[in-house]
């Protein structure tokens, strides 16, 4: 399966279950310098184009607002049999997978790399996944943290995360933290945060929780949290996105809980200028006589 289809067909969770997505499929596309409006708009093509043939999964884009530009895609699934249905759909749908092909031929100049990931719900380490499930649709931004950690050190690491969630339990946090475990596309043990946000307010407010948490845990569990992540860590990556309704691909009752972002108008045609030449036009030429006549064979 081509890249841009398996980008684009493997992306972010709608989720509309109680909870969050058992299984994310994760694409990580790395876009060239100065090719962010040619990747949106190939991108915007392909989401109509999986909307009308009915893809039988839903997905979410991110797009980077720090570091370099990047888009993720990140698709909901119940199970990895569910992620197996989505790719055979494809497989059996000529027209789709011909169709996805051509937008894959266009988009590839655009991007310098693109990696894939499966990743599992962990719930016991995770805060409040049923909230932010519930309130996605009015989300507009994503922290993200992807952790790679040392071989063997996954329990420790769950033990300091589970410290961590208990804090988060005990000074009544309102900011929900979801963690996804990848077993499979990463080079060790690694676990990707997701924490959303209806606006950038909520990082205004990262100090006063961030206190709040340290009262919450103790002096000691809070050296205890800090020495664990530093000895199990491999590296570590942060992120902050910005959700992207022109890229996603959300059901109708998704789309319902805030139309005007999920499902916007198209931005009204700009008004042509008086002696404006309109758009593939070059200035001076003359106006073909017969618009839909083919061109004539150039004389030898």
């Amino acid at each position: 399966m081509k890249c841009l289809l398996v980008l684009f067909l493997a992306g972010a969770a709608a989720a509309q279950n109680s909870g969050p997505p058992q299984v994310l499929r994760i694409i990580r596309q790395t876009i060239k310098p100065g090719a962010g409006a040619e990747h949106e708009k190939v991108g915007a093509s392909v989401a109509r184009g999986v909307a009308r043939a009915k893809y039988p999964a839903n997905f979410i884009a991110l797009s980077s607002m720090s570091g370099e530009l990047e888009t993720w895609i990140v698709e909901s699934h119940d199970s990895f049999a569910s992620v197996e249905a989505a790719s055979t759909f494809v497989e059996s749908t000529p027209a789709v997978k011909w169709w996805l092909g051509q937008f894959e031929a266009q988009s590839g100049p655009s991007i310098t790399q693109v990696r894939r990931l499966l990743a599992v719900y962990r719930p016991d380490l995770s805060y409040r996944g049923d909230q932010l499930a519930l309130d996605l649709p009015k989300m507009r931004y994503m922290s993200v943290v992807m952790v790679r950690l040392l071989p063997a050190r996954d329990s420790e690491f769950g033990e300091a995360v589970r410290l961590v969630k208990a804090a988060y339990e005990k000074s009544g946090s309102d900011q929900p933290l979801v963690v996804y475990q990848v077993v499979s596309g990463a080079p060790g043990p690694s676990y990707v945060f997701f924490s959303p946000m209806v606006s950038l307010k909520t990082m205004d407010d990262a100090p006063t929780r961030g206190k709040a948490m340290r009262e919450a845990l103790g002096e000691d569990n809070a050296a205890k949290t800090v020495k664990t992540s530093a000895e199990v860590t491999a590296a570590s990556e942060s992120f902050l996105f910005a959700l992207n309704p022109r890229l996603s691909y959300v059901s109708k009752e998704f789309a319902a809980a805030d139309p005007d972002f999920w499902t916007p108008k198209p931005p009204p045609k700009p008004p042509t200028l008086p002696g404006a030449v309109p758009p593939g036009s070059a200035p001076g030429a003359p106006a073909p006589a017969n618009p839909g006549a083919a061109p004539s064979a150039p004389h030898p």
